[in-house]
């Protein structure tokens, strides 16, 4: 694992020497050089997710489909996955979130508290890299299960992320069909996690790129359990694809359920799981919602957006 994190740093370094610093510095911009060196690790990571999405994943899907239908409703969702993946829309969020997190780094700083590293709270896991990541990867995941929690509990984030929900196509590109302000505090969140349990960027960026696959896996359109054992252990797409139901007379909350991202365990333990193995139509019953499937990338952003507006609002808009 380490030889492999050395080459990927490598390759960063070399693109970040080659093309973006030397324009930084043409430009004068060289106060964003840390930012600028990171967004290009966003690239990277989104090239090779892509790559594994199209080239692997969506074999399998087209190979093996659970659901037939109108394949253009993924159009849509393949431009969030390239903007999202790409960098584009990552770089927009880490440009709002980083003076924060870093003001937050500095604070912390400022008043000597230390992140608590496994590696301070015992010197056994500075030989047990593997395991120590393991911990961390498990940390992270359940901060992701609260917050997806937290999407769906309070009304002006499910405004928000009432646009994943609406898509009645899911498929392996459906896990970047977000809106930029969700994406804005999803990631703020985590990132803010990540820093007060000590996450190392090393580990960090493995973290994400693994999950995020995996989430990707997730929402393919394909019926796949791991097994009575393994699907309690794993997320799979039969588990999530039960999140994304449409609900419907006494389902109307069946999406709430099955909110774990990588691991199950959370919603087995906090009574969110659902494993009855039935099969159910993808998408909202929410007809303003379910009108998302009818617009396009902009379309979507301004849409939810007044969707948002008016959550926060809803007396004065009621009059």
């Amino acid at each position: 694992m380490r030889a492999l994190l050395d080459t990927w740093i490598d390759a960063q370094a070399w693109i970040f020497d080659t093309f973006v610093g030397p324009g930084l510095f043409r430009l004068g911009l060289m106060a964003w050089y840390e930012p600028a060196f990171n967004a290009v690790e966003f690239v990277m990571l989104g090239i090779v997710q892509i790559a594994v999405i199209g080239l692997v994943l969506r074999v399998i899907e087209r190979r093996w489909p659970l659901e037939a239908g109108d394949d253009r409703l993924m159009g849509v969702d393949r431009i969030y996955t390239v903007l999202n993946k790409l960098g584009v829309l990552p770089l927009v969020v880490f440009v709002v979130a980083y003076p924060i997190t870093n003001e937050i780094e500095q604070v912390i700083r400022v008043v000597g508290v230390s992140p608590p590293r496994l590696e301070h709270l015992s010197s056994w896991f500075a030989g047990h890299a593997f395991v120590s990541f393991l911990l961390y990867f498990i940390l992270y995941d359940c901060a992701s299960y609260w917050l997806h929690r937290a999407q769906h509990s309070f009304g002006w984030w499910w405004a928000l992320h009432s646009l994943h929900h609406s898509q009645r196509r899911v498929t392996v590109w459906t896990d970047d069909r977000n809106h930029i302000l969700d994406d804005l505090l999803v990631t703020l969140m985590l990132a803010i996690f990540a820093q007060f349990v000590g996450v190392q960027p090393e580990d960090y960026v493995l973290i994400l790129m693994i999950g995020r696959l995996i989430e990707s896996w997730s929402h393919a359109n394909v019926d796949v359990s791991f097994g009575r054992i393994g699907s309690r252990l794993l997320v799979g797409p039969r588990f999530h694809r039960l999140h994304h139901a449409r609900g419907s007379g006494g389902e109307r909350n069946i999406h709430d359920h099955n909110f774990g991202a990588v691991l199950p365990i959370w919603d087995i333990l906090c009574g969110t799981a659902n494993y009855d193995g039935r099969q159910r139509p993808t998408g909202v019953e929410d007809a303003a919602i379910d009108a998302d499937n009818g617009r396009g990338w902009l379309g979507q952003q301004l849409a939810v957006f007044g969707r948002f507006l008016r959550a926060l609002t809803p007396r004065f808009i009621r009059g």
